[in-house]
């Protein structure tokens, strides 16, 4: 049998040779097209996952919005040494402890920095040497975040500034501070912010009379301070 497809082979025309190879090569991409369809079927029914899906890693959050945060605090500024402004021991001290409000508003670029503004006054234990002895301070602050992934966070705080103090609003004296200290940082529910901190602040004043009149050296008064603040933020 095999010997006479020879011979009909080799009695065929070119012509019948040639219609038969692309007859051959007809048959043979049909049946390599049937054999690849299952394939690309089952590829095409692949979910479609990303490479972190497919390690079993969550992609990260996307970068915390630029906001702007403000708020009020209740303070208390308690003086540690008042240093060369009440030396006098014969008199009372004009500079004693106090408490007020502090307001601020600040730039919340990320969740690790905040840099603001502050103005706060407080009333001060003047020893009856004035009727209502005021303390105001202006400062720029800054607070330098540690995030724990947690709904509390610790931060440092440092600011710079100018102070005044005298008799009912006026300035009988003024000068520079600085302030330094930490707190906490807990997230209320509504996304408001409660604020804890305790810092140390030296304030330079120039010397100053009172209106006895009694005269009181310049020099550095020495404040320990602790701040409740409750906050908020709207995204820039």
């Amino acid at each position: 049998m095999y010997a006479g497809v020879v011979a009909a082979l080799q009695g065929s025309s070119t012509r019948e040779l040639t219609a038969c190879s692309w007859a051959a090569v007809v048959v043979v991409a049909g049946g390599l097209a049937t054999f690849a369809a299952p394939s690309r079927a089952r590829a095409d029914e692949k979910p479609n996952t990303t490479v972190l899906e497919t390690q079993g890693l969550a992609p990260p959050p996307p970068p915390r919005q630029a906001q702007i945060q403000y708020g009020v605090a209740f303070t208390v500024e308690g003086v540690a040494h008042a240093g060369p402004v009440c030396a006098n021991e014969g008199q009372p001290c004009i500079l004693g402890s106090g408490g007020g409000i502090d307001a601020r508003v600040g730039w919340r670029p990320s969740e690790k920095f905040y840099l603001g503004g502050a103005y706060e006054f407080s009333k001060q234990d003047p020893g009856k040497l004035y009727r209502l002895a005021i303390l105001q301070q202006a400062r720029i602050e800054a607070r330098l975040y540690f995030p724990t992934g947690e709904s509390a966070e610790p931060f440092v705080l440092f600011g710079a500034g100018l102070a005044g103090y005298g008799n009912e609003w006026s300035v009988a004296t003024w000068g520079a501070g600085a302030t330094i200290g930490g707190g906490l940082e807990v997230e209320l529910s509504g996304g408001s912010l409660l604020n804890l901190s305790l810092a140390y602040r030296p304030i330079f004043l120039r010397s100053f009379e009172d209106s006895i009149p009694a005269f009181h050296e310049a020099g550095i008064v020495h404040f320990v301070t602790l701040e409740i603040a409750l906050e908020a933020q709207d995204t820039l």
